[in-house]
This record gives C-alpha cells, sequence and structure tokens, in this order.
C-alpha cells in the first residue's frame, strides 16, 4: 500500500467526517486518476489551473460525497514533464493555488506527490502546512523515512513556517508479527513517540479490489465496509487533533495535508 492509496481513502474519510475536503493529484503521472477512472488523463486539472490559467472551479471535479471534490494532475504533454516538475520545485507557483483553495471553503487540502524529494513533492513540502508519511514496514522503506525526515528538518532550519511532520502512519502492518513489532520500536527509537500513528494500515486484499473498482475502500458495496476502511477513519479522527482542526462552522483556514 502506498501514498496514493492513502491519500484517496484519508480523503474520503475526512469528507465522511464533515470536512469539505480537496483532493489533488500532485503526481505528473496521475496516480490518483489513474486509481479511480481509467479516462483520468482526458481531464483537466492542476497543470492547466497552474499553467494555462484555467479557472480553479473548472479543474474541480465532484464526487458522489458531497464535501470531497478532486482535481486531477491533468493532460503534460509528455515532453513537457521535465519542464513542469522543474517549475514547481520552489512551490512559488503553488501559493495562489492554495490561496484559492482557501477561499473556495475548504478545510483541508490532501496532496498526492510523486515519490523522491524533487520537483513537485520538493514544491509542495515547501508550501504545504503538514507532512503524513505512509511507511511501509520493512527495513529498506526505514532508512528512506530518515532521509525525508532530514529533509524536512533541512526545511524547517530554512524558514521556521516551513512544514511539520504530522505523523508516520504504517502500512502492510501485522500487529502479531515480530518483525513489525521491531519496526515500530525502531521508528519510536529515532522519531518522538507521538509522531508514529496508533491506527496502522494492514495488508488487506480489499485495497486491490477497491483499486480495480476505482473508488475508495468505504464505497464498495456488499455489506459492510472492509476493516480496513475503518482503520482509514481512525486515521482521519487522529489526524484532526494533531491538525487542530476545528469544528468547520468555526474555522476560516485550511490545512494543506501531503501524503
Amino acid at each position: 500500500m502506498g501514498k496514493t492509496t492513502c491519500a484517496i481513502n484519508l480523503a474520503f474519510s475526512f469528507a465522511k467526517r464533515g470536512w469539505k475536503t480537496l483532493l489533488v493529484d500532485a503526481d505528473p503521472q496521475g496516480s490518483v486518476g489513474l486509481s479511480l477512472s481509467p479516462s483520468a488523463q482526458t481531464y483537466t486539472g492542476l497543470y492547466e489551473v497552474l499553467n494555462t490559467g484555467l479557472h480553479f472551479d473548472q479543474a474541480v471535479l465532484k464526487t458522489k460525497l458531497d464535501l470531497l471534490n478532486i482535481v486531477m494532475a491533468g493532460k503534460i504533454p509528455t515532453n513537457e514533464i521535465s519542464k513542469w516538475c522543474s517549475s514547481l520545485q520552489d512551490g512559488a507557483r503553488l501559493a495562489p493555488f492554495f490561496k484559492t483553495a482557501t477561499e473556495a471553503g475548504y478545510d483541508i487540502v490532501v496532496l498526492d506527490t510523486p515519490s523522491g524529494l524533487h520537483g513537485p513533492t520538493e514544491g509542495i513540502l515547501r508550501s504545504c502546512s503538514h507532512v503524513l508519511v505512509p511507511q511501509q514496514c520493512e527495513p529498506l522503506a526505514l532508512r528512506s523515512l530518515m532521509l525525508t525526515v532530514d529533509f524536512l528538518n533541512q526545511l524547517q532550519t530554512e524558514n521556521e513556517e516551513a512544514c511539520s511532520l504530522v505523523g508516520v502512519v504504517l502500512t502492510m502492518a501485522d500487529a502479531q508479527v515480530e518483525d513489525t513489532k521491531k519496526i515500530v520500536e525502531e521508528i519510536k527509537r529515532v522519531l518522538p513517540p507521538e509522531l508514529v500513528c496508533q491506527a496502522m494500515l494492514p495488508r488487506d486484499s480489499a485495497v486491490i479490489h477497491a483499486s480495480m473498482k476505482g473508488m475508495p475502500l468505504g464505497l464498495l458495496r456488499g455489506g459492510a465496509p472492509p476493516p480496513i476502511a475503518l482503520v482509514f477513519d481512525q486515521l482521519a479522527a487522529e489526524l484532526e487533533s494533531k491538525l487542530d482542526l476545528v469544528a468547520p462552522e468555526q474555522s476560516d483556514e485550511y490545512v494543506s495535508l501531503v501524503v
């Protein structure tokens, strides 16, 4: 289970819990779109808003959940991908987008980013407010986590108002497996324990099923939602306090969360 699965289902859970949520596909490959619709690459999106002047509202797609909207990656020409990624690296071009999201009344903006710490990912980390790191329960991924933490610390050194690490959520986890326990212990050894989310996302075939259906886990039919959908609800509830979210009618600010 990767960042895109986490972003889609966490955004769904936030919206279900009453927060006006915008899910943004900031991966030039369009990972969110490809997970939800075979025709995703035909939709305009972030690329057109920032690069061609498309109005924000024209890029926003509605979903079956009233409080959840999506902005796809957009129709990025193959020969423009490198230039597009470089143009986002300092984060400056993203500020107007976040400002518009605030004015549109969104409580939280969830962004799915490409792998690595360069290009769009670096730019978003420079301009968002909080970062959630999905961490697979395996030793190699643990090493990459420390690279991410070091990079976030560097951003904080450059700018005290830079994004903060809101938590690490363990994925592909099994609390009964000894290796999972060891990885949890190691993460808590190198990070403050409060940054390790209580909710852990297990291996579950329902994730593949939902992806094949092109929908969040919470919309799978055939009875009650799968248990892992409830874990995303628990994660959203846990993050609400970490993000200092208040009741929507009491708030006039949004939170930008990178996954």
